[in-house]
């Protein structure tokens, strides 16, 4: 597990490879993380509309930087899928995909997050796009970790 905070004040790059369910073959990808932060719910066009989350529970913004390095395109759910974030306890959190937040919203589009939405990673083309976490609302580190893959910084 490498820690988000770190990585995001070195600005350093990751490589990883996935072997997402479904996919033909295993895909490589490098990415950087641009920032971690909490969902501000003012820049969020009709949050009413978000689904509503557990009490206690907050949603997190990852903005990243994404390199496909493989001859083939990838979906970008090979990466979103895979990526974890892991709190000061080991505990394991998987991406939020709350469609309003995430696809149908201006703050998807002006956030990134529509753009690892259910779309395309075409080979050697930077993308920058966000992911969506929901975490327990408390003061704590995280890390990232990947499930059914590779994780190594560059």
């Amino acid at each position: 597990m490498i820690p988000i905070k770190n990585l995001i004040r070195d600005g350093g790059w990751l490589k990883c490879s996935v072997n997402y369910p479904g996919s033909e073959c295993p895909h490589t990808l490098q990415f950087r993380i641009l920032r971690f932060e909490k969902v501000d719910y003012g820049e969020v066009d009709r949050p009413e509309r978000a689904e509503e989350i557990e009490e206690g529970a907050v949603r997190w913004l990852m903005e990243l930087e994404v390199v496909n390095i493989s001859k083939t395109y990838a979906s970008a759910g090979e990466l979103t899928g895979s990526l974890r974030v892991v709190d000061g306890d080991g505990f394991i959190f998987k991406q939020d995909n709350d469609s309003h937040l995430c696809c149908f919203s201006e703050f998807a589009k002006r956030s990134g997050l529509k753009r690892l939405y259910g779309g395309n990673l075409m080979p050697k083309i930077r993308v920058r796009g966000a992911m969506l976490f929901r975490v327990p609302d408390e003061d704590t580190e995280y890390a990232l970790a990947i499930d059914k893959g590779t994780l190594e910084e560059v």
